[in-house]
């Protein structure tokens, strides 16, 4: 069940858990297949990320570094290792900033 950003949702997609307000309050339960109705109420609730059941199309909006070639990915992490000041590869905070950082750069990668 891939977490995808508010941006990437479109209609047709159905929820994996239930969708709640900082007040613990259901807005959207699980198994809801998504409708523009649905996404305008997640963007006035300030919803940023939505669990979605996983498919193919889904799968490479969450992380688009699965659609790199490894030589492309692997000289990606090198570029990026080379701009870290201090990369620690057991520091589960620079694992996960790196992570964000290779997912950005795989975006703004043309084809």
């Amino acid at each position: 069940m891939p977490k995808i950003k508010l941006e990437s949702v479109q209609e047709g997609m159905v929820v994996a858990t239930d969708i709640k307000n900082l007040d613990d309050m259901l807005l959207i339960p699980a198994g809801c297949t998504l409708s523009e109705k649905h996404i305008n109420i997640l963007h006035a609730w300030g919803i940023a990320e939505v669990n979605v059941e996983a498919s193919g199309e889904v799968e490479e909006l969450a992380d688009p570094l699965l659609k790199l070639p490894p030589e492309v990915l692997a000289k990606m992490q090198e570029e990026l290792k080379a701009r870290f000041w201090k990369f620690e590869d057991n520091n589960a905070v620079h694992q996960e900033l790196f992570r964000l950082l290779l997912q950005r750069r795989a975006r703004q990668t043309p084809g």
